[in-house]
């Protein structure tokens, strides 16, 4: 028994000390880690403090910054959750929190919280200034001026409300208006490099050359290090004519942002331009290997090698501008010239006849094949389509009518199986415009609560208010299903209520454990497909007005790395819909929006190929009619197009009208 007593002591001894930990200590250091960035010195600190003091909400807050700021948004929320359980009325943890979740795209949630931070404290500008930025991140910018025009009227000294009001208003085409909130953003703010360099910026739209030039030296002089305002100089320098300084500068972007590929080919073809063939081809080198699928990239570095008389490497780099861009008539000709030069004349002549092809298709083989090559290559037809609407607008417009009607010109978006409001007028039928049902869905439709059907719908935002009352009722049938054991239904309606309210961290996370499930599987990954194609475009959004603000010292940080994103990435999209078809080749829905993703893709026949056989499978899909005639509009074939649009309108698509107005001739 004595033998014992020491090892008793010792437990004893050890626990006493643990009880006495100075909390207060390990918070303190904790802080001071965070305020000179050591971030994982700083989580270690508090992971201290709160073992001894696990109620401690302080600890898990700034833990909680530590992790924000080392990228884990999702540690973060969930430190932030912790502190709000301690101290719910805590108003800078509703704060970030929503900042993170803004961070991860669950745009609901971020917004949720900076309403619950506003309701305590309604005077807090900063929380306006970051309700503004995440309505920013979904292209609402008339709603995030009115975010900012409050903060200012709390505080009209907030010279970053004022910066991304500017931000706001130059994404509504209002430069001057812009302008005039920059100059507010630097008096108030002088030392802030990013106001400089936004300023610049608006001030080079407005083709105010000196005052662009003095504010992104200024700018330099403040902040050496910042990448972006070099790229936005050697921008400026190409426009005053001046490209040895735009080189120049466009080599410090790349020193300090070495992944930039934006800028190698920027720089590529600015060497190229200047016939220095080996300086542009191993600029082009570094852009294919960041962005292996850059079309540009390898067409441009296969006219550099043909330049440069390597045939063999021209040829390759013509080749693989094909594949990933199928109907590319440039490559097509240029490649029919090497194989030309090294005696390839059958295969030269087969390159030639398909870009004529190519051509034809999309000029109705008239007009000038140069400007038809050019045209193409820069995949700008379609666009123009697009643009036409306003140039047909004369004489009388008769609003009685729907042909006359002012429309957007554009493809219908995806499908999803989704929750719309019950109509009584559609109690008698399984289908209306965007809207159809199949005997699976009108089985699970009974455990939907009362005026919610469940079906496949197009994927386009409701207003906010019904996003919220078929949210709740979602939650009631998730509630509903639930109780009659149907776990994996439950589940699939709430990863619809989480898509509905743009949530779109959750809902793909829900959806992604759906996948295998027997009876809920393809429709989980039908859903998906469409919430990473949703996705994908707003991350582009976002990387290109780069507006976001961060939790740190200072109040808010525009992001400073110049992305070279210039496409959304729609890989996880296709591989989802391609393992639906292949699972479920009778789904329509599968086929029609693979086609949407493959006319984002510009690769157009293999688009209309999905949308003919989502028609051949469900024949008065009217939706995948009219998207197929844009299409062909776009390919030049008008003829087949107004077809299409004919038969459209007949099941009940209006839009139709107005461009077989404008296309097909005297209606």
């Amino acid at each position: 028994m004595k033998k014992i007593l020491p090892v008793l002591f010792f437990f004893t001894f050890f626990y006493t000390v643990s009880a006495q930990v100075n909390t207060r200590h390990f918070v303190l250091a904790g802080r001071i880690d965070l305020s000179e960035d050591r971030f994982v010195d700083a989580i270690r600190n508090f992971n201290t403090a709160i073992a001894s003091k696990p109620d401690h909400f302080e600890a898990y807050f700034l833990r909680g910054i530590a992790k924000f700021s080392l990228g884990d948004f999702k540690g973060a929320i969930d430190d932030f959750t912790t502190t709000l359980q301690i101290h719910p009325l805590y108003t800078r943890a509703y704060h970030y929190r929503g900042i993170a979740n803004d961070r991860i795209s669950n745009y609901h949630d971020a917004m949720s919280d900076f309403d619950k931070a506003l309701e305590i404290d309604p005077y807090n500008a900063d929380l306006h200034v970051a309700s503004g930025a995440t309505k920013m991140h979904l292209n609402q910018f008339e709603s995030a001026i009115e975010d900012y025009n409050l903060a200012l009227l709390i505080d009209p000294t907030i010279s970053y409300a004022y910066l991304n009001r500017g931000l706001a208003k130059r994404f509504l085409e209002k430069p001057e208006l812009a302008l005039e909130d920059m100059n507010k953003a630097v008096f108030y703010d002088y030392f802030d490099s990013d106001a400089w360099i936004r300023r610049g910026m608006i001030r080079y739209e407005l083709n105010d050359s000196t005052g662009a030039m003095s504010d992104f030296n200024q700018a330099i002089v403040l902040d050496d290090k910042n990448p972006l305002v070099y790229f936005q100089r050697a921008i400026l320098h190409l426009k005053m004519g001046d490209t040895l300084k735009a080189l120049n500068d466009y080599e410090k972007v790349n020193i300090l942002d070495q992944r930039n590929a934006l800028t190698y080919y920027n720089r590529a073809l600015i060497y190229s331009l200047r016939g220095e063939t080996e300086q542009a081809k191993v600029l082009y080198d570094e852009v294919v290997k960041i962005n292996p699928r850059n079309v540009y990239a390898y067409f441009n570095r296969g006219v550099v090698n043909f330049q440069m008389k390597n045939f063999p490497e021209a040829e390759d780099d013509f080749s693989a501008a094909i594949g990933l861009f199928p109907d590319f008539a440039g490559a097509w000709v240029n490649r029919s010239i090497i194989k030309k030069e090294r005696g390839d004349s059958k295969g030269s002549y087969a390159d030639y006849q398909k870009a004529m092809s190519i051509i034809g298709a999309v000029n109705n083989n008239t007009g000038n094949p140069d400007s038809v090559f050019a045209k193409y290559a820069d995949s700008t037809f379609f666009n123009k389509i697009i643009e036409l609407e306003s140039d047909f607008i004369s004489g009388d417009v008769k609003s009685n009518r729907i042909q006359f009607r002012d429309i957007d010109i554009q493809p219908f978006p995806n499908f999803i199986v989704s929750a719309t409001l019950a109509q009584s007028h559609l109690q008698n039928t399984t289908k209306q415009h965007g809207f159809y049902t199949d005997y699976h869905l009108s089985q699970m439709n009974q455990f939907t609560s009362s005026g919610v059907e469940i079906g496949y719908m197009l994927n386009t935002l409701n207003s906010d208010s019904i996003n919220g009352l078929i949210g709740t009722k979602l939650q009631n049938m998730d509630s509903l299903a639930v109780l009659q054991n149907q776990t994996a239904i439950a589940k699939f309606f709430g990863a619809i209520s989480q898509q509905i309210i743009r949530n779109y961290r959750n809902s793909d996370e829900s959806y992604s454990s759906l996948i295998s499930d027997k009876e809920i599987g393809g429709f989980a990954l039908l859903n998906r497909a469409s919430l990473r194609f949703d996705l994908a475009d707003l991350v582009l959004s976002d990387v290109q007005y780069n507006s976001s603000i961060t939790i740190s010292r200072q109040n808010t940080s525009v992001n400073q790395t110049v992305e070279d994103k210039t496409e959304p990435d729609y890989s996880k999209v296709m591989a989802d819909l391609n393992r639906l078809i292949k699972a479920e080749p009778t789904n329509a829905f599968a086929y029609y929006n693979r086609a949407n993703v493959l006319l984002h893709q510009k690769e157009f026949q293999r688009s209309i190929d999905d949308y003919s056989e989502a028609i051949r499978l469900v024949p008065e899909f009217g939706e995948a009619y009219y998207n197929r005639a844009l299409t062909l509009l776009f390919l030049g074939e008008n003829g087949l197009a107004c077809t299409d649009l004919s038969k459209a309108g007949e099941l009940g698509i209006n839009e139709s009208y107005a461009v077989i107005r404008k296309y097909c001739g005297k209606q």
